[in-house]
This record gives structure tokens, C-alpha cells and sequence, in this order.
């Protein structure tokens, strides 16, 4: 019997020691189960926002009005009030090499833009960081906010290469209608800074044989805009559009109606 004793006494042990031991990973369970449940509700409340980037082709910095600019920029100086103004900032000196380091987010002599294609030296040519166009040694915004799931929508002027890898449409953006050059007429397709020649066009990551009938550079952009975004309205995914305008680069075109305005 005192060996039975013994044997039994041991057994219930066992059976605490096992049954505690339970009672504590069900509790830890419950715990996690309870911190999920508090948190998926907060996440599926969280709404990533959607990202316009707006940039002015050879502004200055005091052209506009919330910085003293003489010309009636009101819809500028709003987005200005409500948000973030730089008065201490920097950026390169010309315009591909700008666009290169804001879209990938490094040095210019990372990107291939350290200098302009147009006017790379001849001790330039050839070497790294002088491709003249946007390389793909480095990830671009929009291809990472699209891997992220975001719509990626771009309109107006590109200037970072003109080859079927190095348009918009193989660097990240989903939807497109762009100026492939670095500067052209706001009427037709004639390339100002050639002579008798065709600025170079996409849209979609198809090149462009003529542009609509009623092409005015700055309208035309902004409405293949808003048609993109009206496209995919309400279907759940945030979008970033990046809007790249001419204006106001030369040559200083613009309809009547918006003159002296």
C-alpha cells in the first residue's frame, strides 16, 4: 500500500503540474487572441493616403505668391498654408539630374543624371553615372509605392530617357501620357529646341505617332489626370500621381483666356 501511495501521489503530481502548465499557455492564447483583436480593428482603420507630387518646370523660388511673387498663384498659396513651406532647401542646379534624384531619391551620380544628356562632356561619355538617363542601378518611387500597392499614375514631362526601358511605363508607372523630351511646343508636337524635328511622346508605355486634336500641354496633362484617377475610384488602393508640368519653361504658350491672369 505504500508503494501504491507513493506511485499515486506522484501520478497526481504529474496530472497538477501538466494541468497548471496548461491553464497557462490557454491564458497566454487568450492573451494573444485578445491583443489581435484589439489591434485588427485599428489597422483596417488606417488609410494609406494618397501622394501628388506637383512640379513646376524652371520656377523660381519667389515666383509664387505665398513667397512673395507678384502673379495670383491662390490655389498654390492654400496647399502652402495648410501644409509644410521650405525656406532653407537645396537641389541641383539643372533640370534632369533635379528629376532623377526626386524619383530615386539618391545622388545624381548614382542615378546616371550627372549631368544632362544633352550636354555631357566628352570625358563623360561612357562612364558610371553618366548614362543620361535614369539607370536601373537604383529603385525608383514609383516602383516601390507600386509593389506596395498603390495605383502610380504620371502626366507631362519626363527627360530621363527616351528607350523602351526608360520610360515611364518601365520605371514604375502604371498609367501615362508624357513629354519624353526636355522641352516642346504647349500647342502641337514640334520640338522647340530642334529644328524641324517631333518631341518624342508616350502614353501608356506606347510612343505616340500624334496628339489629340485639341492638345494644349497644361490642360491636356492635367485632364488625362483626373481621367486616370476617376478610373479607379473607389476601389479600395491609394494612388500616387506624379504631375510634371511644363509650364512655365519656354516657350511661354498659353491660350488668351489665360493671359494676364
Amino acid at each position: 500500500m505504500e508503494i501504491v501511495l507513493q506511485r499515486s501521489t506522484r501520478a497526481i503530481g504529474r496530472e497538477t503540474g501538466n494541468r497548471s502548465r496548461l491553464l497557462r499557455m490557454l491564458g497566454i492564447a487568450c492573451m494573444v487572441a485578445a491583443l489581435f483583436a484589439a489591434v485588427a480593428p485599428v489597422q483596417a482603420q488606417v488609410k494609406r493616403p494618397n501622394i501628388v507630387i506637383i512640379l513646376a518646370d524652371d520656377m523660381g523660388f519667389a515666383d509664387m505668391g505665398m513667397f512673395g511673387g507678384e502673379i495670383k498663384t491662390p490655389h498654390f498659396d492654400s496647399l502652402a498654408k495648410a501644409g509644410v513651406r521650405f525656406t532653407n532647401f537645396y537641389t541641383h542646379a539643372s533640370c534632369s539630374p533635379t528629376r532623377s534624384m526626386l524619383l530615386s531619391g539618391v545622388d545624381t551620380h548614382l542615378n546616371g543624371l550627372g549631368n544632362m544628356s544633352e550636354f555631357t562632356a566628352p570625358n563623360q561619355m561612357g562612364l558610371d553615372g553618366y548614362e543620361g538617363n535614369l539607370n536601373d542601378r537604383v529603385a525608383t518611387l514609383p516602383q516601390l509605392l507600386k509593389d506596395a500597392g498603390y495605383h502610380t499614375y504620371m502626366v507631362g514631362k519626363w527627360h530621363l530617357g527616351k528607350e523602351p526601358g526608360q520610360i515611364p511605363a518601365a520605371r514604375g508607372f502604371e498609367r501615362d501620357f508624357t513629354l519624353l523630351d526636355g522641352m516642346g511646343s504647349y500647342w502641337d508636337d514640334w520640338n522647340f529646341s530642334a529644328a524641324n524635328s517631333k518631341s518624342l511622346y508616350t502614353e501608356d508605355g506606347r510612343y505616340l505617332k500624334s496628339l489629340p486634336k485639341d492638345f494644349y500641354a497644361t490642360k491636356t496633362y492635367t485632364d488625362k489626370l483626373i481621367s486616370y484617377i476617376d478610373a479607379n475610384h473607389g476601389d479600395g488602393k491609394p494612388f500616387f500621381a506624379y504631375v510634371s508640368h511644363q509650364a512655365p519653361h519656354e516657350p511661354y504658350h498659353l491660350p488668351k483666356e489665360w493671359r494676364n491672369r
